[in-house]
């Protein structure tokens, strides 16, 4: 009995890994619903981790590499490895010792986070492809396909300069508030990820830990000073010319009108509750507010402002 246990983890560390190599292959080659498979890659190595142990997946994740290596590439495999290997062993990790929610997401979001730099480090060394550092003839390029692609759709030559003129000063201030897209990106993946991952396990009977409803999420204050404080560095760093501060408040300062915007889609999410919409119109509604500039604006200032006044307690009491 006790020589079947290793050859039964054996077994499923190689049906898990297969899979594995299947659903990354998928996310690859197919549009769309690659996106979506992609957020099913770490499913298996967490089920094996679960199942069998720190060992047996580790020894899966890298088999799991070496079956794409095979099929698209090594650096394809070495994606494998670093963006769903790492992820997929802290989540089943955390998951396994029943930690909570919050927990999960914050370790799950530095692993996720730390396979990021991984794969870009490697893109930088391997592909020299710095994301941070857009050169001259890189930020040209983009221009220049861009302009292209949009004369080809019937732009006058004004609306041109417009573009271009805004489009150059994303670039900008996409190479600056990078490491802040960077950290959301993780957290999201991670999120995502879990939400998966608690509704396919929970029909192979294992309890992920619980989180709120989305309606009733409330940033502390904390978030709303870590904002201000990005502020005041934009501040003192135009002040004294010191690019660094303002480097660092404007990545504090997306960060958190992003996160604010989250807690302000959560109020609105509140308050359609109370109308008893739809969940389709709910949607329809997320989607038209998160696009139009002016609402999500709004939608950021109700985040922080629920922050000092909560407004689900005020409209309760009213309603009582």
């Amino acid at each position: 009995m006790g020589d079947r246990e290793p050859t039964k983890s054996m077994v499923e560390g190689a049906f898990l890994a297969a899979i594995t190599a299947i659903l990354f292959i998928i996310s690859l080659y197919i549009p769309l619903l690659g996106t979506l498979v992609s957020f099913l890659c770490p499913l298996p190595i967490i089920i094996s981790y679960l199942r069998h142990g720190l060992k047996f997946t580790l020894i899966s994740v890298l088999v799991a590499g070496a079956l794409v290596s095979v099929i698209a590439g090594p650096l394809q495999g070495v994606m494998v490895l670093l963006g769903f290997g790492i992820l997929g062993v802290t989540l089943g990790y955390t998951i396994k010792k029943e930690s909570p929610f919050q927990e999960i997401i914050f370790l799950g979001s530095i692993a996720s986070l730390f396979s990021k730099i991984l794969i870009l480090l490697l893109g930088m060394w391997l592909l020299d492809i710095n994301p941070l550092i857009f050169d001259a003839e890189q930020i040209d390029r983009i221009i220049t396909q861009s302009l292209d692609f949009y004369r080809s759709i019937g732009l006058t030559g004004e609306q041109l300069d417009l573009f271009k003129e805004n489009l150059t000063r994303t670039l900008d201030t996409f190479k600056v508030v990078f490491p802040a897209l960077l950290v959301l990106a993780s957290i999201f993946d991670v999120f995502l990820n879990y939400i998966v991952a608690r509704l396919v396990l929970k029909r192979f009977g294992y309890q992920l830990a619980d989180f709120a409803p989305f309606s009733e999420w409330r940033a502390p204050a904390s978030f709303f000073w870590s904002y201000f404080l990005g502020i005041i560095l934009i501040l003192l760093g135009t002040k004294y010319e010191t690019f660094l501060l303002n480097k660092i408040g404007m990545n504090l300062q997306i960060f958190f009108t992003v996160v604010f915007l989250i807690y302000g889609l959560s109020l609105v999410d509140f308050l359609m509750e109370r109308f008893k919409l739809k969940s389709f119109l709910k949607w329809i509604i997320f989607v038209i507010v998160f696009i139009q500039p002016i609402l999500s604006q709004l939608a950021t200032w109700m985040g922080m402002l629920d922050v000092w006044i909560d407004f689900r307690k005020l409209i309760t009491a009213k309603e009582k």
